[in-house]
């Protein structure tokens, strides 16, 4: 992809200092540093969830959401450069849609362990940056309690522990909430959050009803998954959908 700025992590990296890898439409890598048109970006990831609210006809209490980014995208506004501009950018250092920047994990974290998790410590260049589009893929990672899944989500129904799991690869894209926001970098310091609100799809008003999952096989533990070996295999799905309509981007205030 011409333009295309790839920043690389490794598997399990949650605080990185990164220098800029510009990639080629060949793919050949070189390393630059950053320049005066560029500032510092935070990007954290949390989920959010009110285990006080949740409906009357169910207790649903969560220990763990681990997710597994495969790859972050910023995605810049069309600033209707001069095609004559070097680089990209206009006269004030600024870059335009054709220069997103792409970060390249795996990020795997648990969005529950803390008040937000840490991605990325990043030089960015100037620019308006209307959306983060990021890609849900399977862990790769055999060590990881993850491997072979893109989402995994543990608690306890009504006293009961639950485990619901989901493989799918999919882009979401997401943006502020007001549409006349947008994240502006110019050479200034700048945090933002990505927030999975679990109280909109479990809590009191939410999305989904965890009444009804069933523990078939009888083993104790009810298991919502797209295998469906506790017959909650359009549970999965539904929550699945769910999870990904309530992802909100964030100014990072922690």
């Amino acid at each position: 992809m011409n333009g295309l700025r790839k920043l690389k992590f490794g598997a399990f990296a949650l605080s990185l200092a990164c220098v800029f890898t510009a990639c080629s439409s060949d793919d050949d890598n070189t390393v630059t540093t950053p320049t005066a048109n560029e500032g510092s970006l935070k990007i954290t990831a949390k989920a959010s969830y009110d285990n006080s609210a949740n409906r009357l006809v169910e207790s649903v209490d969560l220990n763990s959401f681990i997710v597994n980014f495969k790859e972050i995208e910023l995605e810049l506004q069309d600033n209707d450069l001069d095609d004559d501009m070097d680089n990209n950018s206009d006269a004030n250092g600024f870059y335009d849609s054709d220069d997103d920047i792409e970060l390249e994990g795996p990020f795997e974290i648990d969005l529950l362990a803390a008040n937000s998790v840490q991605l990325v410590n990043i030089e960015i260049p100037n620019g308006i940056y209307e959306e983060i589009e990021f890609e849900f893929d399977k862990s790769e990672n055999p060590e990881s309690d993850l491997f072979g899944k893109s989402m995994e989500l543990k608690g306890e129904i009504n006293g009961v522990p639950f485990v619901f799991w989901h493989d799918f690869e999919e882009e979401i894209e997401i943006d502020y909430e007001d549409m006349n926001e947008s994240l502006v970098i110019d050479n200034n310091t700048s945090e933002v959050l990505i927030n999975f609100d679990l109280s909109a799809v479990l809590g009191a008003t939410g999305m989904v009803d965890l009444s009804m999952a069933t523990d078939n096989d009888g083993d104790g533990v009810i298991v919502i998954s797209p295998q469906d070996e506790d017959g909650n295999h359009a549970l999965a799905e539904v929550l699945k959908e769910a999870i990904k309509a309530q992802i909100e981007l964030m100014d990072d205030l922690d």
